[in-house]
């Protein structure tokens, strides 16, 4: 007998990180529970079929989705059923309405060909007016998740806070992934409560990599202490101040390495210039394959995270270190501070601190015992926390609870 079909409003992979990796690892985990898993992403990347779960995304040209929606919208005025979508009209712009009611409308159709029970929505701006409307319209629990978007998007989301307050009214449950970003809520003058569900990480995964052979595939000194950058390169993701704490770094320790790794940013020539003055010592690796990330953590003696915004609700790039049992140098802004512990697991310093962040990592590059203390405890913090199979059946509890009585 199938289960309950939920449908998903969220980004799936590719690109990775935030919402969409969180996807890739929910949908099939909710499939494997029973559940019948309908995703509707944005983009343009591929559709995907799994075990018991599917993604959409809107291939039609502007003119196909325009004449759909308006059919769409005719069709519901018919039955006397539009009531959802022109209450929500009045709290957005005609702009965002319009495209909006093209979601809705593909949401919509997944609802009736799958019979969904339950709608979860992502991201304040986007999946969660269309979940509103959706679950209104279909008389459906919703539970909508917000991540930075308060943070970086807050002039979007003050012209449209009609919006977000109609969505959130028609929530069942609010959550998000630290408390830093349910709080997030006070920026705009909202008080709403929201739980607070972390996101997992495949925590075997990030451990099960030998950092000897880590080293010989990337061409490291089994003994050279290694200092890993993961991220975007660019400046919101801290790598500016990485670039400038470099030099002190490597005088300071002259066996010393540095790993640059991460997606392709403004800052990639800067850290390639270093590269080239430090030839040997510092490695960029741009557009890296995210299969390929555990062998990076593996080879790495302790990672950086120098994130410098507060819109950040955690550190992916933390969890997937102690994950692996590194040791973490990041910021103390936003919500990393819930995931790496200060003195326990990690060293946390200001943002926008090239000093701080150069003496931390030397600091801790010369005690060999700390190193190993912080890299058990931050594994063992990970595994309570993060783990993904966790974190994933907690939010497939919440989503029993809020089934319709059969």
């Amino acid at each position: 007998m199938s289960g309950p079909a939920i449908l998903l409003i969220g980004n799936y992979p590719p690109p990775f990180g935030g919402v969409p990796k969180h996807l890739e690892g929910l949908a099939p985990y909710l499939a494997a529970q029973g559940w019948r898993v309908q995703v509707l992403a944005g983009g343009t990347g591929p559709d995907v079929a799994g075990d018991g779960f599917a993604v959409h995304r809107d291939r039609r040209g502007a003119l196909e989705r325009r004449a759909a929606t308006v059919a769409f919208l005719a069709g519901l005025a018919v039955r006397g059923r539009a009531g959802p979508a022109w209450t929500a009209g009045r709290e957005m712009s005609p702009r965002v309405w319009a495209a909006i009611m093209t979601r809705v409308h593909l949401a919509a159709r997944l609802v009736e060909q799958h019979d969904v029970r339950l709608i979860s929505a992502y991201n304040l701006l986007a999946g969660a007016p269309v979940g509103a409307i959706v679950a209104e319209l279909y008389r459906l629990p919703l539970v909508i998740t917000n991540l930075g978007e308060i943070f970086s998007h807050r002039s979007l989301v003050l012209r449209e806070l009609g919006m977000i307050r109609h969505a959130l009214a028609r929530a069942t449950v609010l959550t998000s992934l630290t408390r830093h970003c349910a709080d997030s809520y006070r920026e705009v003058g909202l008080t709403p409560p929201v739980q607070v569900l972390h996101y997992g990480i495949d925590v075997h995964r990030f451990g099960a990599v030998p950092g000897d052979a880590a080293r010989r595939d990337l061409g490291l000194a089994a003994t050279a202490p290694v200092v890993l950058y993961v991220g975007r390169l660019v400046r919101d993701m801290g790598l500016h101040t990485l670039l400038a704490a470099a030099p002190t770094i490597l005088t300071a320790l002259p066996e010393a390495r540095l790993l640059i790794v991460g997606a392709e940013g403004d800052l990639r020539p800067e850290a390639e210039r270093l590269a080239t003055a430090y030839a040997g010592r510092v490695t960029v690796r741009a557009n890296v394959p995210e299969a390929e990330l555990p062998v990076m953590y593996a080879a790495a003696t302790l990672v950086v995270a120098p994130t410098l915004g507060h819109r950040a609700c955690g550190s992916l790039a933390a969890a997937e270190a102690m994950a692996a049992g590194k040791p973490v140098v990041a910021t103390r802004v936003g919500g990393i501070p819930e995931y790496v512990a200060d003195g326990e697991t990690g060293v946390l310093i200001p943002p926008d601190d090239p000093p701080a962040l150069a003496a931390a990592v030397t600091t801790l590059l010369r005690d060999p015992a700390r190193l190993a203390q912080f890299g058990r405890a931050g594994r063992a913090r990970v595994a309570a926390r993060f783990d993904g199979e966790q974190t994933n059946a907690q939010l497939e509890r919440l989503f029993r609870s809020l089934l319709p009585a059969a």
